[in-house]
């Protein structure tokens, strides 16, 4: 005999109706309980895993290249290229950062004078060099992107220069030790 008949009387056959009606009741009663209750993403529509661009029949391989972590092409340069004009961005409020620093900290105004014009010249020539690499990228992004809507705006390397240069001027006018207060 086997598992399922060997535990129904004698004469009796399981039939996959009668397996049914029992899964079915049981569900019904644990719905009855409240077991179902709790369950994460309750009241929730299911995801839907489709993507807008890719053609119906390779969804199923756009779902498997998403959960081993891969993602379209502009997608992921569009992630990276957000994570380095960061970068840009930072290097220019960290080198002013610092120099503020530098200015309050030093007794001689003429060492930290030489050191600032020193780390002023090298901030601009990396923030320059790093963004015209960057607007090659994005210039390659927006080649790729699927929509007009989507693309990206290149660096303005000079407005950004400019706006950390006053920046710069003016920190270093009202910290230089000596000046008038």
């Amino acid at each position: 005999m086997r598992g399922a008949e060997a535990r129904l009387p004698r004469g009796f056959k399981a039939s996959p109706i009668s397996w049914g009606d029992l899964v079915e009741r049981r569900i019904r009663k644990a719905q009855e309980e409240g077991l179902f209750d709790d369950l994460p993403g309750r009241g929730r529509p299911l995801p839907v895993d489709e993507h807008p661009f890719v053609k119906p029949g390779w969804q199923l391989a756009h779902r498997v290249l998403k959960n081993a972590g891969f993602t379209l092409d502009w997608i992921e340069l569009d992630r990276s290229i957000r994570a380095e004009l960061l970068r840009c961005r930072e290097l220019l409020d960290d080198q002013l950062t610092s120099a503020g620093e530098a200015l309050i900290s030093s007794d001689s105004k003429l060492q930290v004078e030489a050191q600032l014009n020193h780390r002023h010249q090298w901030t601009i020539a990396t923030f320059t060099e790093r963004a015209e690499q960057l607007n090659e990228r994005i210039e390659l992004f927006n080649l790729k992107v699927p929509l007009t809507t989507l693309q990206k705006q290149k660096i303005q390397v000079t407005d950004e220069i400019n706006r950390f240069r006053a920046s710069w001027r003016k920190m270093t006018e009202l910290d230089t030790p000596g000046s008038a207060s």
